[in-house]
């Protein structure tokens, strides 16, 4: 499976999911250079380094829909148009605290997945909430994880839920 195959469009309300996974995807692609190098390499022309940001700009807004698209288009500067689409959409704006907690809220465990995939989900949601501002209870987050849980895992959620001390459920 291609690194790309699983990288989501920027729609404006993904923002902190789509920054990680192009991050990751830029250094996969050996293409993130232009857009975190500080200076322009000295191996590399002046032309050879224009290029290789009209290169990284045309790769990154694959990923954009239209609607983002739009205010990038004509960003020709990898560093520039990174810049810009964090302006656009990092902010701890209610629309991306509510995708997010949307998401956290609709989270479910996928039958014959990993566990360890579903934990590393959950995590991530509850980090990227956790940098905006927006934390929860130990013991409510144990909960949630375990609702998280489909019906065939009944026989697991009740012997944490007796067995967890002082009946408090932590992560």
């Amino acid at each position: 499976m291609e690194a790309n195959e699983k990288m989501v469009a920027l729609n404006g309300s993904n923002y902190h999911l789509w920054n990680g996974k192009m991050k990751d995807l830029l250094f996969v692609k050996k293409l993130h250079l232009p857009v975190f190098a500080t200076q322009k390499p000295d191996s590399m022309s002046n032309e050879e380094w224009d290029f290789e940001h009209q290169q990284v700009c045309g790769f990154i807004r694959q990923y954009v829909q239209d609607n983002v698209y739009n205010h990038i288009v004509n960003e020709t500067h990898a560093r520039t148009l990174w810049e810009k689409i964090e302006s656009l959409y990092a902010s701890k704006s209610g629309n991306n605290k509510l995708y997010l907690l949307n998401c956290l809220m609709n989270l479910r465990y996928k039958e014959n997945s990993s566990i360890s995939d579903h934990l590393n989900e959950f995590q991530g949601l509850l980090d990227q909430l956790s940098g905006m501002g927006i934390n929860f209870d130990d013991e409510v987050l144990g909960l949630w994880l375990l609702n998280t849980l489909p019906k065939s895992w009944e026989i697991f959620r009740a012997s944490i839920s007796n067995f967890a001390p002082n009946d408090i459920i932590c992560l």
